[in-house]
């Protein structure tokens, strides 16, 4: 008991995020210049001008976890392998230091056109850092929340300056808190079920409903070739989204450039991206103003743009700070399947601990 007291422990240092897209992910989530589809409004309201193909979200659902599958491209990347963890003998030593981390989404009936936008959505996350495998006591931010985006944006100076400004309604129901949850809880989370672990943020956690609004800029160049280079500048969440004892989302300044080229029918994007650059997520360690952990940098490439917007074939690679990402989409007849691994920092530093994930989507986009 005493040796496992002094397990190292997880610092809850990572982003705080109202939703992802599974696209910017595999490219090291550098998309504040390259969002242009229907997870627009939840990067940078100004890109709405960037969006061509007006698609139609019927539905969209996905997971991520950091546990270990042996699925065909997933093929064990993760943090966490639960079939290596003896439960009946404290097996929960092999993860101590460690984060147990599962999140599930639902969009639908959204839409986005060149002008004007909206996203419905709905999801849950549990995140938990475990701090002693045998008396369960970790720090973890587990909720279920759902919410609307909304948004409009404007051109200026023929086309060269759009502007966007955006705004969303979320209801969250979690915690954000030191725990203790019972034996139960902690095997289901280990499995990816996280219905007993909602059951005991219920008890300890808060149901709170809050709004802010958002804002965003982006730049076009002219006059290079065959790049269409751009940059932008959004403000996410202004004023930060407080939940109470369910969490809290900071205002985040976003900036980022990007170029996009067509060779041969292949389109190609470039992209690099600073997150917060007021540092309110606090992830630049002390008596620094930035850090490599929110630098991301990404590429895609993709072949033949069909109808809602998305390439029949994608493939993509990336960046998040000191770690690598990778990702594809195959998109046919408007069902489009997504699939990212990337690694998320969850140390005080970049590079100090790496936490493998691996995301899987599945929508229906017209």
């Amino acid at each position: 008991v005493f040796f496992t007291l002094g397990a190292s422990l997880v610092q809850a240092a990572e982003p705080s995020f109202l939703r992802e897209s599974i696209r910017a992910r595999g490219m090291g989530h550098a998309f504040t210049a390259v969002a242009n589809d229907e997870m627009v409004l939840y990067y940078n309201p100004a890109a709405l001008r960037s969006v061509q193909y007006n698609p139609f979200e019927i539905f969209k659902i996905n997971v991520s976890s950091n546990a270990q599958v042996n699925a065909p491209l997933i093929k064990g990347h993760g943090s966490i392998d639960p079939d290596n963890i003896n439960y009946d003998e404290g097996g929960f030593g092999k993860i101590a230091g460690k984060k147990v981390y599962f999140e599930s989404n639902l969009g639908f009936l959204s839409n986005v056109n060149s002008r004007f936008g909206w996203s419905i959505f709905g999801n849950t996350l549990v995140d938990v850092g475990v701090h002693n495998p045998v008396f369960p006591y970790f720090d973890a931010l587990i909720y279920a929340q759902a919410g609307i985006l909304t948004g409009i944006a404007w051109s200026f100076f023929d086309y060269k300056l759009d502007v966007g400004i955006g705004g969303k309604v979320v209801h969250r129901i979690g915690i954000d808190n030191e725990i203790h949850l019972t034996s139960k809880a902690i095997i289901e989370i280990a499995d990816g079920n996280s219905d007993k672990a909602l059951e005991e943020a219920e008890k300890l956690g808060e149901s709170k409903t809050d709004y802010v609004p958002d804002f965003g800029l982006i730049y076009h160049f002219d006059g290079i070739h065959n790049l269409s280079p751009r940059i932008a500048l959004s403000f996410q969440n202004i004023g930060g989204l407080d939940f109470g004892n369910a969490g809290k989302i900071p205002m985040t300044i976003n900036t980022g450039i990007a170029t996009e080229s067509e060779l041969q029918g292949i389109d190609i994007i470039m992209a690099a991206d600073y997150h917060d650059l007021t540092n309110n997520q606090e992830l630049a360690s002390e008596g620094n103003t930035f850090t490599e952990r929110n630098l991301k940098l990404g590429l895609e490439v993709g072949w033949n743009r069909i109808f809602n917007g998305h390439h029949f074939i994608s493939f993509r690679i990336g960046r998040n700070g000191p770690y690598n990402s990778q990702g594809m989409t195959v998109n046919v007849l408007g069902l489009k399947i997504d699939f990212a691994k990337y690694s998320q920092e969850v140390g005080g530093y970049a590079g100090e601990q790496e936490d493998k994930r691996w995301s899987f989507q599945l929508g229906l986009l017209f």
